[in-house]
């Protein structure tokens, strides 16, 4: 017989492919208490969190050799990146320590830097302390400081002078420069020669290391050849745009030697396969793209192009194992080549398989800091991601040490430090950058955003660092200036609001006069083309205090002077003020406009008025909306999205059924995964199941990471494995022992047994619900999902606007609200679930022991389909039909049981019987107050809703 423990719900884990590993740490990094023999025969502890060894809790460890000490000469220690003096309390190991870990196997060096105080390898750490791994992130910037002599870092000191004077990538454009003249000549020829060096592996032998050196040469084209490609692209883009057939078949002709007027140069054929593997691919003819790709891979090995086109249609074929062939293939000719090496990484670390990602970063330490620090950054940039905090921020500081004049190396670590929740940190990087590089734009934004937190926090209404740094930033180029007083603008607006909550004896119109003087300093900055923007942000400040007149005039001001392409963003926002107003009739006329003159280009148009629909009751018109807009814009995941919620009313089945062509249409919109995931994870749901909807989870966070709901609708996932998991098993297996323990019976007879067990859990859990709370409701281990949501940064989503109060606001505060308002809903309605589980489980239990039954379905059940080798049978589709053939959740329960109560009598009045029937939307996303009505919303609800979810500046 099954055991009781296979029908208690849990969560398997995702696929191993996914970029989300369940349990354990990601890349192979070892979990436990473990030993490892150093070279004084001291075993060094191995802990959860500082452990960067390969082996399993049970592996026999590793002696490791003595390591060597790298000598660093005081000249350049004193160059080298200094760590803050603050003590920080996230950072692990020994004081004398700062600095990061990478691996790379069968390697015994450490990388130690010394300080006045102490002096510490890593092994006393507890960081090295395995045999095939060792810091290699260290032993990179080691190896790269040693090779920087003092000459070589006075040029980069005249170098970065000379970037400060003029402006912003002046040395990068420089080092164009000097690439065009050899336009073809890239660095794989430094690639090759760097392949031979010790400690790079390379399959080339020397039976075709002449035949390889040809290859090599043939890389660069001579003047006449690479006229005769760019004839070739402008006459392959006009076939182009005539058919992509006629564009092949040229292509092709290009390539036949019997063609002596289109015949081109041998040297040039590589990439006009690589164009016709790319007409063959959108034509979807894979096999053929694959050949193309293979033979423009062949012709020139030495070109990282074909490799990465290869690698991608792999990929997104689903064959990981060829792509990760394809790469490994590829380095080996193009060991150090900058794109080829980033794609390798981020594939590895998609996969989960941090480990060999790490081992490739470590070729880097054969390569000097200006050419690898693009791809140093995506190593910290990958750390980060896998929580190793030190680790990244040691990175970060040495990259920015080295490269000051690149502006988004100081925004990565601010936002580093800012998310780990050390603002003042992170403003201290921004400064150092505006300092470096004073007009670079992006960096006074965040530190608008980082002082303006911190002047809320002090309620500092008047915002004196925030207008400290505005005054700084007129340095700021002038394309970028109104923007600026834009931005400040709506600062000091949500400043009024937020000291007028603080203080209700405060006229918010007064207080707002700050922000429409910045309105009228961007008017007067702002390109003409642009000036709709500031009209539209300054309607909206007229909308928070109530003042729909001026907002109308400001409105119709931005409708005079867009362009075209621009009038339906406009006329958008023209029917939400309506709405907002109260005028529904005159939005739809207004969104009728807007669907006329822009509908064909514009699906936002199409989603604005099916959530209008939605909004006023009106789901019949909204399906329509939805319907009509998909025949136009059949690739919009949230218009598919849409339809699916739509759709909830007419039953489980109906909305799976959308969900299956939505999934056909945008197989990677995160909104429709999204969307998947609420379907089972909704407890009046007949296929309600925890694995589906991680695994549909799973799929939303990849494909679509800036949408915030399905990181929310995860913390759902989470309280109900670690809360109510625990007090739904008793249940489970004292209905699984009383089913084996009677004999056979009817299939209707064990539908019973199943309702009585499931209406027994829901009652014993609300009547302790009525006592106290069952489950301790600060015990929610959500650091994964934390850290995960604070790399991707999500920044729109239904259920996010509602959790984030202010645009400033960080992911983790963001996911922090959202399970305060999940855990109200959770204490109120945790036996609902509880409820759900029981039934799903009894219903797997008459499938799994179909031999208790008298009369089985027609379906043949899954134990004795085992044996029948000439039948497959899916598992998961006899599951399916089952759940949905069984009596529903609320049926199971009717009688005895509704959303408020239990009735005294056991029998249900026809009140409470519809509002127990009519629960189930309010379970359709993880915050039950998110499905209330538009009548029961207040003032600033629905303007945060209608105004409060697009950005102006996008």
């Amino acid at each position: 017989p099954v055991p009781a423990r296979h029908l208690i719900p849990h969560r398997k884990s995702p696929n191993p492919h996914s970029p989300i590993k369940r349990g354990g740490n990601s890349g192979g990094l070892g979990r436990g208490t473990n030993t490892a023999s150093s070279s004084s025969g001291e075993p060094a502890e191995r802990s959860r969190k500082d452990s960067l060894s390969s082996m399993s809790a049970g592996e026999e460890a590793t002696p490791r050799p003595s390591p060597r000490r790298n000598k660093i000469s005081p000249s350049t220690r004193s160059r080298m990146p200094q760590p803050s003096s603050r003590q920080d309390s996230r950072d692990t190991g020994d004081a004398g320590i700062e600095a990061c870990t990478w691996m790379q196997p069968q390697s015994n060096v450490v990388w130690t830097r010394r300080n006045d105080e102490t002096q510490t390898k890593y092994g006393n750490a507890g960081l090295s302390n395995h045999g095939e791994a060792r810091d290699w992130a260290a032993d990179v910037m080691d190896n790269q400081t040693k090779g920087r002599g003092k000459g070589r870092g006075r040029a980069n000191t005249m170098e970065r002078d000379i970037h400060v004077d003029k402006k912003p990538g002046k040395r990068s454009n420089l080092k164009q420069t000097r690439d065009r003249k050899h336009p073809q000549q890239s660095n794989h020829d430094a690639n090759y020669s760097k392949a031979s060096r010790p400690g790079i592996s390379t399959t080339l032998g020397a039976g075709v290391r002449a035949d390889d050196d040809a290859k090599r040469g043939e890389f660069t084209e001579s003047p006449a050849e690479r006229q005769a490609f760019k004839e070739f692209g402008r006459n392959f883009r006009q076939k182009e745009n005539i058919s992509l057939e006629a564009a092949r078949k040229y292509a092709l002709a290009c390539l036949s030697a019997t063609n002596p007027d289109l015949y081109l140069p041998p040297s040039t054929h590589w990439r006009v396969y690589l164009d016709v593997a790319d007409i063959a691919k959108r034509s979807n003819q894979l096999d053929d793209a694959r050949s193309h790709y293979r033979r423009s891979c062949e012709l020139q090995p030495y070109a990282s192009q074909g490799w990465l086109e290869h690698s991608k249609l792999e990929e997104e074929c689903g064959n990981l194992s060829k792509c990760a062939n394809i790469l490994e293939e590829g380095l080996q000719y193009c060991s150090l080549n900058e794109s080829l090496l980033i794609r390798a990484v981020k594939f590895y670390e998609r996969i989960g398989d941090l480990r060999h990602a790490r081992q490739l970063l470590a070729r880097l330490k054969h390569s000097s800091v200006e050419k690898s620090w693009k791809t140093m950054l995506e190593g910290a940039l990958l750390e980060a991601r896998a929580g190793k905090y030190k680790m990244a921020r040691e990175l970060l500081k040495y990259i920015t040490f080295h490269v000051p004049w690149y502006g988004p190396l100081y925004l990565a670590h601010a936002k580093l430090e800012r998310d780990y929740g050390s603002p003042e940190e992170a403003y201290l990087i921004v400064d150092k950058g505006l300092k470096e590089l004073p007009r670079y734009g992006p960096l006074y934004f965040q530190a608008f955003r980082l002082c303006e937190k911190e002047d809320l926090s002090n309620e500092d209404f008047h915002l004196p660092r925030t207008m400290a740094i505005v005054s700084r930033a007129e340095s700021i180029s002038k394309e970028l200036l109104w923007k600026v007083h834009l931005e400040v603008a709506q600062i000091q607006e949500r400043a009024a609001i937020k000291a007028v909550e603080c203080n209700p004896t405060w006229n918010l119109s007064s207080e707002l006069d700050s922000a429409r003087k910045s309105y009228a300093k961007a008017i007067m900055l702002c390109p003409p083309n642009l000036t709709w923007k500031v009209w539209l942000a300054s309607g909206r400040t007229n909308v928070s205090w109530d003042n729909i007149d001026e907002a109308r005039a400001l409105f119709l001001r931005a409708y005079d002077c867009v362009s075209e392409k621009s009038k339906s963003t406009v006329l958008l926002e023209c029917a939400r003020l309506e709405e907002f107003c109260g005028d529904v009739e005159l939005a739809r006329s207004i969104l009728c406009k807007a669907r006329n003159e822009s509908g064909k280009n514009d699906w936002k148009v199409w989603l604005s008025s099916v959530n209008l629909e939605s909004r006023c009751g009106h789901r019949e018109r909204a399906i329509m909306f939805a319907q009509k807009a998909l025949n136009i814009h059949s690739g919009t995941g949230r218009l598919w999205a849409a339809l699916i919620q739509l759709k909830h009313e007419d039953g489980e089945l109906q909305q799976m059924k959308v969900l299956r062509k939505a999934l056909q249409a945008v197989p990677k919109s995160g909104e429709v995964w999204c969307e998947g995931a609420r379907i089972h994870l909704n407890p009046f749901s007949p296929t309600f199941d925890m694995n589906s909807a991680l695994r549909h989870l799973t799929f939303a966070a990849r494909f679509t990471p800036q949408y915030g709901d399905s990181f929310l609708e995860h913390i759902r996932l989470d309280m109900i494995d670690q809360w109510l998991i625990p007090l739904a098993t008793p249940f489970i297996n004292t209905m699984y022992n009383s089913f084996l323990s009677g004999g056979k019976m009817q299939l209707d007879d064990s539908y019973q047994l199943i309702s009585q067990h499931t209406r027994k859990a829901a009652e014993e859990i609300k009547l302790q619900l009525k006592e106290s709370v069952p489950f301790d409701k600060d015990v929610l281990d959500t650091s994964e999902l934390e850290l995960r949501c604070s790399s991707a940064d999500p920044n729109y989503g239904h259920l996010w606007f509602q959790c984030r109060e202010s645009p400033i606001d960080t992911a983790r505060e963001v996911i922090a609200r959202a399970r305060l308002m999940m855990t109200e809903d959770f204490t109120k309605y945790s036996f609902i679930y509880v409820a759900a589980m029981v039934r799903r489980a009894g219903i797997l239990m008459t499938i799994y022991h179909c031999d208790k039954i008298i009369t089985p379905p027609d379906e043949k059940c899954a134990a004795s389909a085992a044996h029948e080798e000439s039948i497959i049978v899916n598992i998961d589709a006899i599951i399916t039909s089952r759940l949905r053939a069984a009596p529903l959740l609320e049926e199971m329960l009717f009688g005895q049981l509704t959303v408020d109560g239990i009735c005294a009598d056991g029998a249900l009045t026809k009140s409470s019987t519809a509002q127990f029937m009519a629960a189930g939307p309010m379970f359709v996303t993880g915050i039950v107050t998110s499905s209330r009505t538009w009548e029961n919303l207040s003032f600033s609800e629905k303007r945060q809703i209608l105004f409060g979810t697009d950005s102006i500046l996008n």
